[in-house]
């Protein structure tokens, strides 16, 4: 039988590597345009995908084996209150700032698509 966990028991736990150091909290979902599933991890100072196949355990917290599993996630920083809002994003989720990035910047950071 399958064990599935609702994305309410998910969000909010601390994230652990097999040093049993914390890397992060879990933030929100994530999804592939290839269909494949993570975490958003956010850190004290950036936000990573955990995909679920690197995931080892979710109990009190989500437990993995090396931080090497978790990979950057492109975001924006609002200049006024520097919050991290997703790359496409014209306005600051947070305080509703402008956000202003070269289309260059946007380019670069997407995924290639063949």
């Amino acid at each position: 039988m399958v064990d599935w966990k609702r994305r309410e028991e998910v969000i909010g736990k601390d994230v652990i590597d097999g040093d049993a150091k914390k890397l992060g909290v879990t933030k929100d979902l994530a999804w592939s345009s290839d269909g494949r599933m993570a975490l958003v991890i956010e850190s004290e100072d950036d936000e990573f995908f955990l995909s679920f196949g690197e995931i080892e355990r979710i109990g009190d917290v989500v437990f993995v084996k090396a931080k090497s599993a978790l990979s950057s996630a492109p975001s924006v920083t609002c200049p006024v209150c520097k919050h991290k809002n997703l790359l496409e994003a014209k306005f600051c989720a947070k305080c509703g700032r402008t956000l202003e990035i070269k289309e260059k910047e946007r380019k670069r950071s997407q995924p290639q698509t063949d």
